[in-house]
């Protein structure tokens, strides 16, 4: 019982110092724990730990022999160009048919506006042998070039020091099998089965990194950013007559005008709670006032009835 858990201890010490790279840039050198920690296994270890401590030092000792760089590189390459054509529809369909034809495919197409004033931008990929030629068959679609960026990066090193952990991890995953094989209690297998779980999940880990790798480094990334070309600036003679121009200008005056009266209407009609209160009181207080001013003139007396003039007295009649 000792022992096995003795030997468990011991192989999953030599995975974590093969594998305690994983946590630090894919540039750091691996660490060298494995050889440590078994000088430092104990003199009376049966002959199955000091086998493993032997191996998994043999292995990490290995794995700094494994770190010299291959001669084919890795080198993502990366391109971004920003263009003017005369149809973008049409640069569109040659970019797909060129990076097909070139045994590449289309990653995403984004397309702004339409007509005359369509934009879109490509993305495509193609193998890595073919890069430059794809991306000067992009260049050639164009009247101006506006920019053009391109970036490599060299992921030779990071691939490399995957290897080595992935072998490491290999020959740690063995050991445990050949434990779990040899387990007596379900408490011991229950135990190498976890490590067992935990060494396969960094492996499917360091294998899915290495793919995307090699995939990257394989097919080269192209995105295109295609602009139409603007249209000439129309030329007006400003002392040609326009009647056109000048009826276009009396319409637009016109609906100005009448956008300016259905504003006011709709302004006043909605301040109408307001401003009609006080016209009312208004105009009640003027007519008041109107006819508090206006007094009835005084009654003058009637004239004087004219003095009769006296009566003349009878003539005398002449005697007969």
């Amino acid at each position: 019982m000792t022992t096995f858990r003795l030997t468990l201890i011991v192989i999953m010490a030599l995975t974590l110092a093969a594998c305690g790279g994983a946590s630090q840039p894919a540039m750091a050198p691996m660490p060298t724990a494995g050889p440590s920690m078994a000088a430092e296994a104990p003199a009376g270890l049966p002959a199955l730990e000091r086998g493993a401590a032997d191996q998994g030092g043999n292995v990490a000792g290995g794995s700094e022999s494994s770190q010299q760089i291959p001669s084919q590189r890795l080198i993502v390459k990366n391109a971004t160009v920003s263009l003017e054509v005369t149809s973008v529809p049409e640069a569109e369909a040659a970019i797909r048919a060129r990076a097909e034809q070139l045994g590449g495919f289309v990653v995403s197409v984004e397309t702004n506006g339409t007509g005359d004033q369509q934009s879109s931008t490509i993305t495509f990929r193609v193998p890595a042998q073919r890069f430059e030629e794809a991306l000067s068959g992009v260049e050639g679609l164009a009247t101006r070039v506006f920019s053009r960026n391109v970036s490599g990066e060299d992921v030779t090193e990071e691939f490399v020091d995957l290897e080595s952990r992935l072998r490491n991890l290999e020959a740690t995953r063995d050991r445990l099998l050949d434990l779990l094989a040899r387990a007596e209690k379900v408490e011991d297998a229950l135990s190498v089965n976890q490590a067992l779980t935990d060494v396969q999940g960094q492996i499917e880990q360091i294998k899915g990194r290495m793919q995307y790798l090699k995939q990257s480094a394989a097919m080269s990334t192209i995105t295109a950013e295609l602009r139409p070309v603007p249209p000439p600036p129309a030329i007006i003679e400003e002392d040609a007559w326009q009647p056109v121009r000048v009826a276009r200008e009396a319409l637009r005056g016109l609906l100005e005008f009448g956008q300016g009266l259905v504003n006011l209407a709709i302004v006043f009609a909605i301040w109408t709670p307001v401003w009609l209160p006080l016209f009312l009181f208004g105009r009640w207080s003027w007519r008041r006032l109107a006819r508090g001013g206006k007094k009835a003139p005084p009654e003058m007396p009637p004239p004087p009835a004219p003095e009769q003039p006296p009566a003349a007295p009878p003539a005398d009649k002449p005697a007969s």
